[in-house]
């Protein structure tokens, strides 16, 4: 079979996909990994042939964009940004920028099957136009048909201008969803309601040696602090949940990324440990809270290793997904300063954030692995072909 996976071009996209992609290739698939050009450098060393499609980002252009989105989201609520965010950048600008060229790429290469994600809607617009059959990939939180109803709305726009009278109906199409299923509300109608479950291969523990950094630590307990790959340069916030811990009787070890300055922190007592960065799986199995922004990633990895959060979001999906770790009792949800200090005392002390995240780690190591979802969608291939 022939499979293309496609993602935009930041990191914590593509990474949650590497695994399936890398399973369907050792099953003997040939796999084409669709990107921008700037994020060809993350499927280096991966095995696979990586594509490029679409013009590389201007990094001024970019952020006037931003900057405009940031002042047109002013005064929504955290659910009319996501949804704003997806269906006037994403989709209006991003996905609108690189259609043609996917759907070049998907005529030349004739792929029998598109995996995309769900920000990656240029290779879903591609598929439906040139009529080949695709699936969704989680990156997050599964979302609501609410949510994205704005987002049909330009994709529809889009793809009436090339000629296809509408996106068909996606209730069949599967969504590969490595979310538990203690974290998602119950009642909801999402926009891609055909579920199939996957194990999140990236983040489950995996046997691994203790990092340096926990060598020779004082305390019996200990916090991982982190904003993940694409926060963490974010001014002040590091440095606002490590100021936090600083006089509290816990270790704290806090990740700011591989091109993170160290020196920004200064002067930090033995207890408290400043990295660029630490394998997380390696690292979760001997910690005791997560302190982070909300990210999908990194939630997903604490409550695989069984770990309670406190979660202060920043922005997306991470509101979404802090109301869910909440909802669950794996975490609490706070903001710096005080809050961050209160709840990171409060996770530790009491009891039911540690069962249920570890309840929550059971649910996800229960959930196929990609090697298993590859095989699904072999013979979905073959009963559609």
């Amino acid at each position: 079979m022939r499979l293309m996976f496609s993602s935009g071009a930041g990191y914590s996209h593509i990474a949650p996909m590497l695994p399936l992609a890398q399973a369907a290739r050792k099953a003997g698939d040939e796999v084409a990994f669709v990107t921008g050009p700037e994020a060809m450098r993350y499927l280096e060393n991966t095995g696979l042939q990586a594509v490029s499609v679409g013009r590389p980002s201007d990094p001024a252009a970019a952020a006037a964009m931003w900057q405009r989105a940031r002042e047109e989201m002013a005064g929504m609520t955290a659910a009319e940004r996501l949804s704003h965010l997806v269906a006037e950048y994403m989709v209006g600008l991003g996905a609108a920028a690189r259609l043609d060229d996917m759907v070049e790429f998907v005529r030349d290469w004739r792929p029998d099957f598109i995996i995309a994600n769900l920000a990656e809607r240029a290779a879903v617009m591609a598929a439906c136009l040139v009529g080949v059959p695709y699936a969704m990939h989680a990156i997050g939180p599964p979302k609501s048909a609410a949510t994205m109803e704005r987002a049909w709305e330009v994709a529809n726009g889009l793809v009436r201008q090339r000629g296809l009278d509408g996106l068909p109906p996606r209730d069949t199409v599967p969504y590969l969803d490595f979310w538990p299923e203690g974290l998602s509300p119950a009642d909801v109608p999402w926009e891609y309601p055909t579920r199939w479950p996957l194990l999140p291969a990236d983040v489950v523990p995996t046997p691994g040696p203790r990092p340096a950094v926990l060598d020779r630590l004082p305390y019996d307990r200990t916090v991982y602090v982190t904003l993940g790959t694409t926060h963490n340069a974010r001014p002040g916030v590091l440095e606002g949940m490590v100021a936090a811990l600083r006089d509290e009787p816990v270790n704290v070890v806090a990740t700011i990324g591989r091109d993170g300055d160290v020196g920004r922190f200064g002067e930090q007592p033995d207890h408290v440990r400043i990295e660029q960065f630490v394998p997380q799986t390696q690292l979760l199995p001997a910690v005791d809270a997560v302190v982070c922004h909300g990210g999908s990633a990194t939630v997903l990895g604490a409550l695989a290793h069984g770990v309670p959060l406190v979660v202060s979001p920043l922005a997306a999906d991470h509101f979404e997904v802090a109301a869910q770790v909440r909802a669950a009792e794996a975490g609490i949800v706070a903001d710096s300063g005080d809050g961050i200090l209160d709840a990171v005392q409060t996770v530790l002390g009491e009891q039911k954030y540690r069962v249920s995240a570890e309840s929550l780690a059971a649910q996800i190591a229960g959930q196929p692995a990609p090697a298993a979802m590859v095989a699904r969608l072999r013979e979905l291939e073959v009963s559609i072909r």
